[in-house]
């Protein structure tokens, strides 16, 4: 690992303390999903299926619980990174609250994971609670193929767009572009776009599937 590397974005793992690493180190980072509701049908994600359901409802953490998880992972020593994920976290009723605990918990890089869909003034007041890394799925380069890929919602590809370059001016985002035989012919055009919305970074991901 690079110099250069070491400390962008979430994933600051250096090598040496991965080489002395113990069930006594210090937990640097970790994820929470908070919950699995989500406003997209991405046709690659890993959820659960609905036949797979059955009549059990959606799962969302309530504020307490995740306060709980936040104040164990902190102890006895501060935790460093956390990572709010779903599900869509944006679509939790507590998402500031929760971002201003872990923030007051002195956890210094907050990140979510987000498909991009939510009001611009969401983010905004994520970033003022203390987000300072931002995920956000992006899987294609035109409206048409990015709408598809968000399981058909009409409009999703713009929206996305546009909070992708808002909240790239005010902080830390990544780009993560999932590659699927359905888009992987355009993996080119959609890096080139990506890196015109002014993204801090861009990862490409293969599809589980």
């Amino acid at each position: 690992m690079t110099e250069d590397l070491k400390n962008i974005g979430f994933y600051s793992l250096s090598d040496e303390r991965a080489k002395n690493s113990s069930e006594f180190s210090q937990m640097k980072r970790c994820e929470m999903i908070i919950t699995e509701y989500c406003n997209f049908k991405c046709p690659y994600c890993r959820g659960l299926k609905d036949w797979i359901y059955g009549d059990r409802k959606l799962k969302m953490l309530s504020l307490d619980e995740v306060k709980r998880n936040i104040d164990l992972w902190c102890e006895p020593l501060s935790l460093e990174n956390i990572r709010f994920s779903g599900g869509e976290p944006t679509l939790h009723p507590d998402i500031i609250e929760i971002v201003s605990y872990a923030k007051s918990k002195g956890i210094k890089r907050i990140a979510i994971s987000t498909n991009g869909s939510n009001k611009s003034s969401l983010y905004f007041k994520l970033v003022e609670a203390g987000v300072n890394d931002f995920s956000i799925s992006l899987d294609a380069c035109c409206a048409d193929d990015g709408d598809k890929m968000s399981g058909g919602v009409v409009g999703s590809f713009d929206k996305v767009i546009e909070n992708i370059r808002y909240i790239s001016r005010l902080t830390y985002v990544t780009v993560g572009v999932v590659l699927t035989k359905d888009n992987v012919q355009r993996t080119i055009d959609t890096i080139k776009f990506a890196d015109s919305l002014g993204v801090s970074d861009i990862r490409i991901i293969s599809a589980s599937q």
